[in-house]
């Protein structure tokens, strides 16, 4: 497995550019930029979804799956931040309007995609003749249950654009009461899911959403502060890097420490992109798909498993990348055109 990680890093190594001494990367968060480091995470999402399918024992195994133990849920925490971010600068700039559509714009739309998604796993589910229960198979439209899908993402997506919609709609003259009121909020969500049991990763990473929208928020001011000269960035992302490493000790024992170490995860790899720069036409695809690449990437490895071929893990990983290469291609283009019948042209 550790190959893949080297193809991976290779791909970054070649468009891999450093900012010049006392010099930064001012647009580190703009869509293009944070569409690049979600495409990074998008490649180590599917690899760790892949080995859930495969028996792996080679020599090359062992430091990938240590390497998949530490990281976690960290491949997913900067799909969080970076939503928060674009949700809290689009607030700052359209005011209340962008809110007022957001239940259709963005709650709605990304639900039905979704809930075409699922049909697709139920359809999946049958033809590898997997027996599915009724209530969770209604459920998985909400993404609290799956159906062979991931879901706890999508479902943490769902409530969060609901707190989101529910402050900013309450402070409507606050930006940064609506920011509190979000945070407060997301705390009551997150209380309500680990009492009811819910399994700790429905509700250990939540808090990164709120957290880019409060670096959105910061942001002018990290800049002033971090971008001052090489020295301060060097001390900052020291002190960010000590944080994390502290943090990321007994994270699987508290919901906090875990919470704060996938925040500090995020702001790591943010505040490093100040003084770095990545372009790949590779990455950025997947930055682009995102959506698609990662919530369609079970269907082919069921498939594949159903056929057999994940008794040899290379041809089974090399197939399933493709294939879902493939199906989010197509999957996009529905969309596309579908979005434009329901939401009508841009």
């Amino acid at each position: 497995m550790l190959v893949y990680i080297f193809i991976l890093i290779a791909i970054i190594c070649s468009g891999l550019t450093a900012a010049k001494k006392n010099e930064f990367f001012k647009d580190y968060c703009s869509p293009k930029n944070t569409a690049t480091i979600n495409g990074i995470f998008s490649v180590l999402i599917f690899l760790s979804h892949s080995v859930q399918y495969v028996k792996l024992d080679g020599v090359l195994d062992a430091p990938y799956f240590d390497l998949r133990s530490f990281l976690g849920q960290l491949v997913v925490v900067t799909y969080l931040f970076y939503s928060g971010y674009g949700i809290m600068e689009s607030a700052r700039k359209k005011g209340t309007a962008y809110i007022k559509a957001m239940p259709k714009n963005r709650l709605f739309k990304l639900w039905y995609h979704f809930a075409i998604v699922v049909i697709l796993y139920i359809i999946t589910a049958f033809i590898t003749g997997r027996k599915l229960d009724l209530l969770k198979t209604v459920f998985a439209f909400t993404g609290a249950t799956s159906v062979g899908n991931s879901n706890w993402y999508m479902f943490v997506t769902f409530a969060m654009y609901i707190i989101i919609i529910a402050a900013f709609l309450i402070f409507k003259k606050s930006n940064r009461l609506a920011l509190i009121g979000v945070f407060v909020l997301t705390g009551v969500f997150a209380y309500a899911e680990y009492k009811l049991g819910l399994a700790s990763r429905f509700y250990n990473t939540i808090f990164c959403f709120p957290a880019g929208m409060l670096f959105s928020e910061l942001k002018p001011y990290i800049d002033k502060a971090l971008m001052k000269n090489d020295i301060a960035w060097y001390t900052g992302f020291t002190l960010i890097g000590g944080l994390f490493v502290f943090f990321s000790h007994n994270r699987a024992d508290s919901v906090i420490h875990h919470s704060v170490f996938a925040i500090l995860g995020a702001l790591l790899v943010t505040v490093a992109f100040m003084k770095i720069n990545v372009s790949s036409s590779i990455l950025d695809w997947f930055g682009e798909h995102i959506f698609s690449f990662f919530i369609l990437q079970r269907i082919p490895m069921a498939l594949l498993k159903f056929a057999g071929v994940n008794k040899i893990p290379v041809a089974f990983i090399i197939l399933s990348f493709f294939s879902t290469v493939l199906l989010a291609m197509l999957f996009d283009t529905a969309m596309d055109k579908l979005d434009g019948k329901i939401f009508g042209k841009k």
